[in-house]
């Protein structure tokens, strides 16, 4: 079973994260980097949109981009709930157009970048870069690998409501002379003493260097390089066995 069938639960095994701090990291980025003012934040992979009620209690317009239905579906379920505007496209993130659709920053988050290659990449850009302003920022977490070879499994537990939620993330190498590798996600539920194991298995990645992604990014003609960092704190510089995110702009 797909885990982005079941939304309630993939909400769960993600919850650790905090909206309210990751939002004050975007906005103390557009206030260093982006090199024009923001007023619509454009989210790929955007799922639940969890995001969506901080953006807007702060002032800003959200667009996101998702391929699950079950995902959008749900999105746009709580949006209606909260009375909140928003608005979400299904598109293959690697390939899509969103006519009349602009927006000053850029996000794609927890390594979602589904591309397999370097081609699919540079498409990826093109296609970011047609909706993103010029002089905007592009943040990226998540999608550069310091140590798929070695031991990359991670386990984690959250609960939620009576539910609780054991996630297994794995990522195996399937070519090493392609890069890519399959992602392996197990969510293992206990709701209320009914158990469920979801698995979601196979799904092919390109896993990126960090020094490959930067000179990748540099042959890019929409995109240049800004900074990177760990843990979504500009102060403290990337390392190996933590969660990096890369801050580009549009040029």
């Amino acid at each position: 079973m797909d885990v982005y069938r079941f939304p309630q639960y993939y909400e769960i095994a993600f919850s650790f994260r905090d909206a309210r701090h990751d939002v004050d990291f975007f906005e103390n980025a557009i206030s260093r980097f982006s090199k024009v003012p923001v007023k619509t934040v454009f989210e790929l992979g955007s799922g639940l949109s969890p995001y969506l009620t901080e953006w807007h209690r702060r002032g800003y317009q959200y667009v996101g981009l998702d391929l699950g239905e079950h995902m959008i579906a749900a999105a746009r379920e709580r949006a209606l709930a909260a009375g909140i505007k928003l608005r979400v496209f299904r598109g293959n993130m690697n390939a899509f157009k969103l006519p009349g659709t602009k927006a000053e920053l850029a996000y794609v988050l927890l390594g979602s970048l589904y591309a397999t290659s370097n081609q699919e990449l540079f498409s990826h850009f093109d296609s970011v870069a047609s909706v993103l302003i010029r002089g905007g920022l592009y943040i990226m977490d998540g999608v550069m690998h310091c140590r798929l070879m070695s031991n990359n499994r991670q386990k984690w537990t959250m609960r939620k409501d009576g539910i609780k939620v054991t996630t297994t993330y794995r990522a195996q190498v399937v070519d090493h002379l392609k890069q890519t590798h399959y992602e392996d996600l197990t969510l293992e539920v206990d709701d209320h003493g009914k158990r469920r194991r979801i698995v979601h298995s196979q799904v092919l990645h390109k896993f990126f260097f960090p020094q490959e992604f930067l000179s990748l990014i540099e042959c890019h003609p929409a995109f240049e390089f800004v900074t990177w960092c760990r843990n979504f704190d500009l102060t403290k510089p990337p390392q190996e066995k933590t969660q990096n995110a890369v801050i580009l702009r549009r040029i």
